[in-house]
């Protein structure tokens, strides 16, 4: 299903992007703050391979979400689901390692939070349902 393009986006659409690619920069923010703690996990090379194929499968999410693709907003609507439940029950450990990694965690729930609200309400959940006439 095609959408509308990008120049009839509404505005709760292009700051839930901006929100998604905060959220992003708060993330890598919070893995190099808390690198010591990630490495006892798992072999650095897997950990590594991990964080770079994350990062890239959700700022390709990020990207189609923004051209209005809304397989996109769904998936990422359901990694989210799937991916807070865990994180919930390490910030308290972040949080006893550090305020600012804790912080950070609680900042990207949020910003990941409100983006999905923005998508998933009006008017942006209608533009992702509109068809593009051919």
């Amino acid at each position: 299903m095609e959408t509308q393009s990008a120049a009839q986006k509404p505005q709760p659409v292009v700051t839930a992007v901006y929100l998604l690619w905060a959220s992003m920069a708060v993330g890598l923010v919070k893995i190099l703050m808390d690198l010591s703690s990630l490495s006892g996990v798992a072999p650095p090379a897997f950990t590594n391979f991990i964080l770079i194929f994350t990062f890239a499968l959700i700022a390709f999410l990020i990207f189609k979400i923004s051209a209005g693709r809304n397989w996109a907003r769904i998936t990422l609507l359901v990694m989210f689901i799937i991916g807070v439940l865990p994180t919930l029950s390490i910030v308290p450990g972040e949080f006893s390692r550090s305020a600012v990694v804790g912080a950070l965690s609680v900042a990207q729930i949020g910003l990941q939070i409100y983006a999905q609200f923005l998508l998933f309400t009006q008017p942006g959940s209608a533009w992702f349902r509109q068809v593009v006439p051919a």
